[in-house]
This record gives structure tokens, C-alpha cells and sequence, in this order.
């Protein structure tokens, strides 16, 4: 029978199979073998399940995935961790104040969303915190650049029937550091789920880690969505730097018209897209962004 994975532990997940919650256990041969990836399975896929007892089987096989949400393992080895297969739309939360938005964040997480072939989406919570002009212009540049942009509240309720509206009969991931309010905005969306949420270590100005692993739950107004751990990090996968400006929808069209075939948009004379910002025609702010995530990644061969 066929199922998704809700969650996984080790090498176990819990699979929805016929409306039902399924312990199950990987066959051998996925567990086998030298592999890319850090697990053979992800939150999210779809997989055939052979039974083996009471809401007990195997997952025999894993069917081919369609937009994934990968980034760079830490550690040595160069593995790819799949938080998340079959998804739609990732929705990036941070948050109008406290913690502090990292704009660079938003970039990265849009760059994985595009080069997982995700539609991304930007939610800025906690906007009770700020001013109504800090919030619109922390989120104008990506409204200008065709990305939907949601301003939600968890404590006012603002901006949550907008948001169930973007998840309804979607597959969608949320992503973003810790201490924004994805569990709360999750448990408001869904209630019932008791979604764990934990208060901000004041002292630091960071969250602490209430979502230890990633799950996938069903939607009241249709759809799923994938909550996951909060992430200091995004390392991007299989991007490297010369690929990157494809994954910046306003420097990609721009890209050919460099005086050099291999310009990397840094230093280099002749550069359209460093023109296209000393004009004002690219924000400075997203050009800043892909210095950062450039200087992390590795020039292809």
C-alpha cells in the first residue's frame, strides 16, 4: 500500500497509509550501501508499505521525489540532508522583532527553496512588535520581486487567515531560526496538534530549539505542512557559485550581458549586475546577500 512519511526517528517512521498512522521500519536494502544523502527516507515522501503486523510494516520502496528542501550536512563528508520531499511551497517565518531578522537568512532560504524547485514564500511574524512600516519594509523588496509576503501575528491573530489560505491544499514547509513563532503559527493553523513552543532566551536573543525533528501534519482546510527544526544555518546543496545567480530571480536575466563568459558578479570589470545595483535597479540589500552566500560556496569546475 502506499503512504507518506509523517515522521521519522532513526531508521523507523511513522507513515499515513489509508488515513491510518503506520510504525514502520525500512527494509534492509534502503539501509545499505554507501549513500548521498544523510537518510534514505525524508519527511514527506511517498513510499510503499508491505504490512507486517497491527499498524505495523516495511517500507519496501520510495517513489521518486517532486521539489525537495535540501541543504549541506554539517559535519565532514559533503552528505545532503532532505528535510523535506514532495513539498509545494516553503513558507520562510522570521520574526518583525526578537529575534532579529537576518535578511541573508531570507536569501538563503529562498535560494534553497528555487534550486529544490519549491515556490517560496515569506511570512514575518511578531509583527505587534514593531511598527506597521518596519514590518511593509522589511518585506517590500521581495513584494517587488514577485514573492508573496504574509505579516502575521501569533498574539493578535493578524494576518492568520491569510496565511491558511496560502497552506490550504498545499504541501508546505516552514523554515526558519528559532524563536520566531513557527509552532505557534502551526498550532493556530491546526489546533489540536499541541505543536511544542518554548519563550526566547532573553539573554541571547535566540530561541531555544523546541522542534527537534521534522513533521509533517495535516491541515483542517486541506493540504499539509512540514514543521521543522529551527535552523541556525542553510547551507545550500549542489550549488555552486557560479550557479548561484541563477537562484536571484533579479540577477539571473542580467547575468549574459557581463563583459566575461565566467563573471561571478564579485570584483570583476564589466559586471551587469554590479552596475544594475550601483544604479539602483537591484537592492543593495539582496546584492549584499549573495556576496554572503557566495563566499561560502565553492567555484564550479
Amino acid at each position: 500500500m502506499r503512504g507518506r512519511v509523517l515522521q521519522l526517528s532513526g531508521l523507523h517512521a511513522l507513515v499515513d497509509a489509508k488515513g491510518e498512522a503506520w510504525q514502520c521500519e525500512l527494509r534492509g536494502r534502503l539501509k545499505a550501501g554507501g549513500r548521498v544523502a544523510t537518510a534514505p527516507l525524508a519527511v514527506g515522501d511517498w513510499v510503499e508499505v508491505r504490512a507486517a503486523g497491527q499498524k505495523a510494516g516495511v517500507v519496501e520502496e520510495v517513489y521518486p521525489r517532486q521539489g525537495k528542501l535540501s541543504r549541506l550536512a554539517s559535519g565532514k563528508g559533503g552528505r545532503e540532508q532532505v528535510i523535506a520531499a514532495n513539498v509545494d511551497q516553503l513558507v520562510v517565518v522570521v520574526a518583525a522583532r526578537q529575534p532579529e531578522t537576518r535578511p541573508g537568512f531570507i536569501d538563503r532560504a529562498i535560494a534553497m527553496a528555487l534550486a529544490g524547485q519549491i515556490q517560496p514564500v515569506l511570512c514575518i511574524n511578531k509583527v505587534d512588535l514593531g511598527a506597521p512600516e518596519q514590518n511593509l519594509g522589511l518585506g517590500k523588496v521581495y513584494v517587488e520581486l514577485g514573492y508573496r509576503v504574509c505579516l502575521t501575528s501569533a498574539l493578535t491573530g493578524a494576518g492568520l487567515a491569510e496565511l491558511a489560505e496560502l497552506l490550504a491544499g498545499k504541501v508546505s514547509a516552514m523554515v526558519g531560526p528559532s524563536g520566531v513563532g513557527k509552532s505557534s503559527l502551526l498550532n493556530l493553523q491546526a489546533p489540536g496538534l499541541n505543536a511544542r513552543t518554548g519563550a526566547l532566551m532573553r539573554r541571547h536573543d535566540r530561541g531555544r530549539h523546541t522542534t527537534t525533528t521534522a513533521r509533517l501534519y495535516p491541515l483542517p482546510q486541506g493540504g499539509y505542512v512540514v514543521d521543522t527544526p529551527g535552523i541556525k544555518e542553510l547551507q545550500l546543496w549542489q550549488v555552486d557559485r557560479r550557479e548561484l545567480v541563477d537562484h536571484f530571480v533579479e540577477m539571473a536575466p542580467l547575468a549574459g550581458g557581463c563583459q566575461f563568459r565566467d563573471c561571478r558578479h564579485l570584483s570583476e570589470p564589466g559586471c551587469a549586475i554590479r552596475e544594475a545595483v550601483a544604479q539602483g535597479r537591484i537592492s543593495a540589500l539582496r546584492y549584499e546577500g549573495y556576496l554572503r552566500i557566495a563566499a561560502s560556496l565553492e567555484d564550479g569546475i
